[in-house]
């Protein structure tokens, strides 16, 4: 199914069902330093389980990022799995011992200074890309916009939710979220147009499809949210919503993964 759209008309509306996840500087409320946890395991066996673990300084002056060593990292299921992670590099902890299974619910449990931070997320069931295709239509002064449409059947039933991470020529370019609030049951055609870098002719666009659950849907949700004022920011900007407990910011987020590769024309 790997083929070309060429639409009249500036491509504005394929975006109607996406909500890019961008790289924004944001000013949390809290101005002590803060745990930052950033996990998530896959049901790719091939690629090693990480959790990233920094803490962060004054967010209202600075955004730098100082990494955490020495924390213990477990990672335990409803199947009676359990397995510690080890620190591959500062603040990076992984373990290739352990590979997601959909349905499953997967606890982590970080102890760290004298505290402990916990998150629970069950890894939902993989929707199936089918292909990539590229759509093309032309934009003010006749140049060619593309995007890149990932092609899957969306469940039946409200309640299924995507992200998604664009490559162009092995750089990560842009993340997308998204859920099936208008897609519910259909067969997805809407594509995914970068703001940071345009798809170019001949060019290499990779695409991790991930199914996450709600609360971490809502994480970046809440991110997002936070760079919708003028300047990329908010009035009262209010930390994301994250789903690990204990006063840590950030995300565990246990999902279903693939990759699909296309070069544009």
């Amino acid at each position: 199914m790997r083929n070309s759209i060429y639409i009249l008309g500036f491509l504005v509306a394929s975006l109607s069902l996406f909500s890019c996840e961008k790289v924004i500087d944001i000013e949390f409320n809290d101005s002590d330093a803060l745990i930052v946890i950033e996990g998530e395991l896959t049901d790719d066996p091939a690629n090693p389980q990480t959790i990233t673990i920094s803490k962060t300084t004054d967010f209202q002056t600075t955004n730098d990022q100082l990494f955490v060593s020495g924390a213990v990292v477990l990672i335990t299921d409803d199947a009676g799995n359990s397995v510690f992670l080890s620190e591959a590099s500062p603040g990076k902890y992984q373990t290739t011992t352990l590979a997601g299974v959909p349905g499953r619910t997967y606890n982590l449990t970080v102890t760290y200074d004298g505290k402990t931070y916990t998150s629970a997320c069950k890894m939902p069931v993989r929707t199936t890309v089918d292909s990539l295709s590229i759509l093309k239509s032309l934009g003010f002064g006749g140049e060619i916009n593309r995007s890149v449409v990932p092609h899957f059947q969306d469940p039946a039933g409200k309640g299924n939710y995507y992200r998604a991470r664009m490559y162009i020529n092995g750089d990560f370019i842009e993340s997308f979220i998204y859920d099936d609030e208008f897609l519910d049951g259909n067969y997805n055609t809407q594509g995914l147009q970068s703001f940071n870098k345009a798809i170019k002719k001949f060019d290499t666009v990779d695409v991790q499809f991930m199914n996450v659950d709600e609360k971490v849907h809502f994480y970046f949700e809440s991110l997002e949210a936070n760079s919708s004022g003028p300047g990329g920011g908010v009035a009262s900007p209010a930390n994301p919503k994250s789903n690990i407990q204990g006063g840590a910011l950030g995300y565990f987020s246990a999902h279903a993964s693939q990759f699909q590769t296309i070069i544009s024309d």
